[in-house]
């Protein structure tokens, strides 16, 4: 199974690892592919892919045997979830996509949202009980789909901490704090 986790990683917090470690631990032979978004995605205060992808690197070294960092979304433009699966499914085969559940309310807003439910199962993170899984089930009744839920109880705010880096340094690995603050990130 190859585990596709998506996001702007702006910055890469404590909680994306805790996603990832477990990830890995709920499914044994897993292989996660991390991709962050490309420059063009549409988000207030998104920095650089380059550095995104940098602090990744650093978030993730001690599990790069199971982890892997696509630069797909760097190398053209934004066009949707599904066409970044699509791509990536040539290169990897038994796919799966992790959600937040907090973006499940929204996902009918994605481009060919239909396609990329009957096309890929999804594992939803289910922040601080965010909704229930039957609660998910009957708001997509309509489209085909395939949901595995996955509680997960730890709240950090990436918004938060590009505020201020300095009081919210302790949801951030050491190597990525140092990063931010050696290249002078996030500051207003």
């Amino acid at each position: 199974m190859n585990i596709i986790y998506g996001g702007s990683f702006n910055p890469p917090t404590l909680a994306h690892l805790h996603i990832i470690k477990t990830l890995l631990k709920s499914f044994k032979d897993a292989k996660i592919v991390v991709l962050p978004v490309g420059n063009d995605y549409k988000k207030s205060d998104l920095i650089s892919f380059e550095h995104r992808f940098n602090m990744l690197n650093l978030l993730v070294k001690p599990y790069d045997s199971f982890v892997s960092i696509s630069t797909l979304e760097s190398d053209r433009d934004y066009m949707g979830t599904l066409k970044s699966l699509d791509e990536l499914k040539k290169t990897y085969e038994h796919i799966h996509f992790v959600i937040g559940s907090d973006h499940l309310a929204s996902l009918k807003s994605w481009i060919s949202y239909e396609k990329l439910l009957k096309n890929y199962p999804f594992i939803v993170m289910n922040r601080n009980h965010y909704m229930t899984q039957k609660e998910a089930e009957e708001m997509f009744l309509d489209t085909e789909h395939e949901f595995i839920f996955i509680d997960f109880d730890m709240e950090i705010s990436s918004s938060k901490i590009r505020e201020n880096i300095d009081k919210h340094k302790n949801y951030l690995s050491k190597n990525v704090f140092e990063y931010i603050k050696k290249e002078k990130l996030y500051e207003v």
